[in-house]
């Protein structure tokens, strides 16, 4: 016989995988369930009802509408009102935030332009909470289980400090503490890049498969799916891509050494090669326009502009063939500005892939675009938030989720 923990285990992982295909499939049927889960049709059944008594799940026309009381359900959805979860956003020039409730549907949102450079944590964490109360709208601030912070630059493996920001001169700021103590919300702080392919968690053509995501914009970052996990470091983010050395005593990094992938490939990069200004480190964002108009003096054949987007997409490169060395070539999914103008980065790229793998090993991997980044980091973090509270409903106990195993 098993054991009350095994088979509380048991009945958590069939919990688990019944929400898992909802949040796949947001319609679907209990036979449906059966079919994609493995269990029979009497268990998924019986855990499909015990989730619809907790509300965690709701019953819903096969349009997606809600059954009126009296009328037998005819598909299942998870519920909207299971939950809510927040997300707020640091980058250069800006702070925003955003609510979804538990079917992932945005419930509010607010942003505000500003120079985040002087301030503190108390600032920081006031500026979130001012917009968290915006997005709420005129009523009380929505109540939320779950606060995910993305944030350009380094955090730290315990996912509540700020290490290091393009947008902040403050360093080791811990903002998780005080977030929590203001919302009663649990509070994780991520670095933006690291966090992006966490967006693919339940989407089909990434489903088991490792990836990369690769942003080119302000910086140049990278998230990494890897054996069904988004890579974070032990000690924090880790996965600083554009901070890998590209040419040693190069170019002037925004970070402050010389020759990273990001001095050639990050947007200020391209943007000073092609002013022919090497080592000038622009304090404002570039331009989405200001690039879409560099990249179309490069495609009609103005020279400087055409060899700052070959430099970038050589850097891009030959730091994809060193990551293609040590853990074999995947694809990739790249965003931000530069993805706009990967046209002309792409065949330096590939380019720089073969000269550097070995056997030019990775050369032709899969290359996609996700043009939106910042609906790109917002989904991601929601994602992530979401994917947290289904392990949490998953494993709770009660007399209420008592279905067979």
């Amino acid at each position: 016989m098993l054991a009350k923990t095994d088979a509380d285990d048991v009945r958590a992982h069939n919990r688990h995988a019944v929400i898992d295909h909802l949040r796949r499939t947001p319609i679907s049927t209990r036979k449906a369930v059966s079919e994609a889960t493995g269990l029979s049709v009497s268990a998924a059944s019986a855990i499909a009802t015990a989730l619809l008594r907790a509300g965690i799940l709701a019953e819903v026309d096969d349009d997606g509408r809600t059954v009126r009381r009296g009328r037998p359900g005819k598909a299942l959805a998870l519920a909207a009102s299971a939950a809510t979860v927040a997300i707020g956003k640091l980058a250069v020039g800006e702070v925003s935030v955003r609510f979804a409730d538990y079917a992932g549907n945005v419930r509010g949102e607010a942003r505000r332009d500003c120079d985040l450079s002087g301030l503190g944590r108390d600032e920081i964490v006031g500026s979130l909470l001012a917009l968290l109360d915006e997005a709420g709208g005129k009523g009380p601030r929505p109540d939320f289980g779950k606060l995910i912070v993305a944030v350009q630059g380094k955090t730290d493996s315990g996912l509540s400090r700020i290490l290091w920001s393009p947008a902040l001169r403050a360093r080791d700021l811990d903002i998780a503490t005080p977030l929590a103590a203001a919302t009663g919300a649990a509070v994780e702080v991520f670095n933006d890049c690291s966090l992006m392919p966490e967006a693919f968690r339940w989407t089909p053509e990434f489903s088991g498969r490792d990836f990369a995501t690769l942003f080119i914009g302000f910086g140049v970052g990278m998230g990494l799916r890897l054996g069904g996990s988004t890579f974070q470091g032990q000690r924090s983010s880790a996965v600083e891509f554009g901070h890998i050395n590209h040419i040693p005593g190069g170019a002037l990094c925004r970070c402050g050494n010389h020759g990273c992938v990001e001095a050639y490939a990050g947007d200020y990069a391209i943007w000073r090669r092609a002013q022919g200004k090497v080592d000038a480190v622009p304090t404002r964002r570039i331009s989405d326009a200001d690039m879409h108009r560099l990249a179309a003096l490069a495609r009609g054949g103005e020279s400087e502009a055409a060899a700052a987007f070959e430099e970038a997409g050589l850097a891009i490169g030959y730091g994809l063939g060193r990551v293609f060395t040590l853990i074999d070539p995947l694809p990739i999914v790249f965003t931000g500005s530069g993805a706009h103008a990967m046209d002309l980065l792409e065949p330096a790229i590939r380019r720089g892939i073969r000269e550097s793998a070995i056997d030019g090993s990775g050369a032709d991997t899969a290359f996609s675009i996700a043009e939106d980044v910042d609906q790109l980091i917002f989904s991601a973090a929601t994602a992530h938030a979401l994917a947290a509270l289904d392990d949490r409903f998953a494993r709770f106990a009660g007399t209420e989720i008592a279905e067979a195993a």
